[in-house]
């Protein structure tokens, strides 16, 4: 079956979104937290340590400047291999996805108008990326471009501001999976 990625903004409900999938019996993969993706010096591709990472205060804006969220490309490939009779989903978003676009089925793009963003982001718990001043203008100045691009690309456009259940069941008719239990 496919490889079916979820994409979005920071915020947009990915990680949501996965976990519901799981809860539905479906095979789903957060990019963020199964380490298909890793923080990287944009120059050297040198992971970034994982003390910047995970501190908020050494992510300032000349490191956000200098890093970049990226896949890992063995890692998705690994994922379109081993999907069984099931579509796989993959849930994240990282700079260099084109590397890998290839090898998706279906994309789909959660999007959320910026004062749902600003409220989530304030709001989120499972990580504090976009709660400094500088990644919350980071991530406000990339919503516009990443939906624009998603949309002249072809993704499926799925409303994120609507309840978790209907968010996640549009993302499964939209990748062509034919069940989905509740």
């Amino acid at each position: 079956m496919p490889l079916v990625l979820v994409t979005g903004i920071s915020g947009s409900g990915k990680s949501a979104v996965c976990v519901a999938l799981q809860q539905r019996g479906l095979e789903a993969h957060d990019m963020d937290l199964d380490g298909i993706a890793a923080w990287v010096h944009r120059a050297s591709g040198v992971p970034a340590p994982m003390t910047d990472v995970a501190d908020s205060g050494a992510r300032t804006a000349e490191w956000l400047a200098a890093h970049e969220w990226r896949v890992v490309p063995s890692r998705v490939e690994a994922l379109a291999q081993g999907s069984g009779d099931q579509s796989v989903f993959l849930c994240g978003m990282a700079s260099n996805q084109d590397d890998v676009s290839h090898l998706f089925a279906v994309v789909i793009c959660l999007d959320v108008d910026e004062a749902t963003l600003r409220d989530r982001l304030a709001a989120r718990t499972s990580n504090d990326f976009g709660k400094s001043e500088h990644e919350l203008t980071a991530i406000l100045g990339w919503r516009d471009a990443v939906q624009d691009a998603y949309r002249r690309g072809g993704a499926v456009i799925v409303d994120a501001t609507l309840p978790l259940d209907d968010v996640v069941q549009t993302v499964i008719d939209a990748s062509g999976e034919p069940q989905g239990n509740p």
